[in-house]
């Protein structure tokens, strides 16, 4: 019987051994890798509004949540829907990941970026800030922008109204179809 008992032990030891290990945590931008999320969930819907009118909708297949640091982290494929103060939809944002101030409710999108308005423009770039106060988008990176009518226009660092309305390319560069009234 003792023999029995003596030869449990090295697998009693290696399951203990295995339960004292650290959790795993995903490295995320701004968070130490010693931290823990205070809240992990998947299939995440995230509904961002300013005095009870709806400003977006971010979805997301995995959402990791920092109390602490006021983040919460969008990964796996990210979808946002942008509404005009009429609670009218505007645009829709998709991205790899995204990260959201839980305090202030602004938003950074990374990775594949791309914005297609309600109108028909679109834009495409690396990383995109959205400010929820100011209701505004921009970024400092490169970015193409199309229009329906046929214009694809370059730059580097872009800003506009989330419905792609009132925009601003920064060192542009480009084609259009227009004509320019040259030589008529």
């Amino acid at each position: 019987m003792s023999h029995q008992i003596h030869s449990a032990w090295p697998i009693i030891l290696l399951v203990l051994l295995g339960a004292c290990r650290e959790p795993a945590v995903v490295k995320q931008r701004g968070v130490s890798k010693d931290m823990y999320p205070d809240h992990e969930s998947w299939e995440s819907t995230i509904i961002i509004s300013r005095e009870g009118l709806l400003l977006a909708v971010a979805d997301s297949r995995r959402m990791i949540k920092y109390n602490e640091q006021n983040i919460a982290y969008l990964t796996d494929e990210v979808n946002v829907d942008f509404y005009n103060e009429q609670g009218r939809h505007v645009s829709h944002l998709s991205a790899d990941s995204a990260e959201v101030n839980t305090q202030t409710s602004s938003m950074r999108a990374f990775g594949q970026v791309v914005i297609h308005s309600d109108s028909g423009l679109v834009l495409e770039t690396e990383t995109l800030r959205w400010d929820d106060k100011y209701d505004m988008i921009a970024t400092d990176d490169t970015v193409l922008f199309t229009t329906p009518e046929s214009d694809t226009l370059y730059g580097i660092g872009f800003e506009s109204d989330v419905d792609l309305t009132h925009w601003k390319i920064y060192k542009p560069w480009g084609v259009t179809e227009r004509g320019f009234g040259i030589g008529d």
